[in-house]
C-alpha cells in the first residue's frame, strides 16, 4: 500500500511539473508594431508664408497683400514661388522658381522644398492644422540648419543648409532645434484652391 500511494504522488507531482512546463514554455505574444503614421498631404493651391506678427491675407488677389506675406502655390508635390507677386506689375513670366516638396512624417513634421540642381531647404513644422478632409491648410516654421561635420570634411555642393546627406536622426534633432524659438517662427497658410494666373491687362 505505501508503494502504491508513492507511485500516485510521483504521478501527480510529474503532472504538476509538466503543466508547470508547458505553462512557462508557451512563446510570449508579441504585437505587431503599429504602421507608421503617413504625413498629412497640403491643401493645393495659393498659400502664403507670413513674418511674424504678419495677418493672413484674405483675397485671393496676391497685389493687395501686404510685404509681409508671400504667396506661393502648391500642385502636387511641386511649388511655384513668384517675385514681386505683390506688385501691380506682376505678370505670369515672373515665376521665380519651380521646387519639389515632400514632407517627413514623425514630430516635428519636416518639408523638404527644392531641387537636385539646386540643393534642397528643410523647414521644420509645427502646429499643424487640418481641415476637415485630413489636409495641412497651416502650420508654424522654421528653416532648419545642420551642423557642420566635427571632422572638418566638406559639404557637397548644392546643400543649401548642410541637410542634404544627414541622416533623418540628425535632421529631427536639428529640426527641435529650429523650433525652440518660438518668437521667431513663420507662419504658412492655405488661402484658397486655384494656380498661379497672369494679371488681368
Amino acid at each position: 500500500m505505501p508503494r502504491r500511494i508513492l507511485v500516485v504522488a510521483l504521478l501527480m507531482g510529474l503532472s504538476a511539473c509538466a503543466g508547470f512546463s508547458l505553462k512557462h514554455k508557451a512563446p510570449p505574444v508579441v504585437e505587431a508594431p503599429p504602421p507608421p503614421q503617413a504625413a498629412p498631404k497640403p491643401a493645393e493651391g495659393l498659400w502664403a508664408m507670413l513674418d511674424p506678427g504678419c495677418a493672413k491675407p484674405s483675397e485671393v488677389d496676391i497685389r493687395a497683400w501686404p510685404h509681409c506675406a508671400s504667396p506661393f502655390w502648391i500642385s502636387g508635390d511641386k511649388a511655384t514661388v513668384i517675385l514681386a507677386a505683390n506688385s501691380a506689375r506682376w505678370p505670369i513670366h515672373d515665376v521665380s522658381y519651380y521646387a519639389d516638396v515632400s514632407l517627413t512624417p514623425g514630430v516635428p513634421l519636416i518639408a523638404q522644398v527644392g531641387t537636385p540642381k539646386d540643393g534642397y531647404l528643410f523647414l521644420a513644422l509645427t502646429n499643424l492644422a487640418e481641415d476637415d478632409r485630413g489636409r495641412l491648410v497651416g502650420a508654424l516654421g522654421a528653416a532648419v540648419s545642420c551642423p557642420k561635420p566635427r571632422d572638418g570634411g566638406l559639404i557637397i555642393k548644392p546643400s543649401l543648409n548642410g541637410c542634404d546627406l544627414e541622416s533623418l536622426e540628425t535632421l529631427r534633432a536639428a529640426a527641435e532645434v529650429a523650433l525652440r524659438d518660438r518668437s521667431a517662427l513663420t507662419q504658412v497658410a492655405w488661402i484658397a484652391a486655384g494656380n498661379p494666373k497672369p494679371a488681368n491687362p
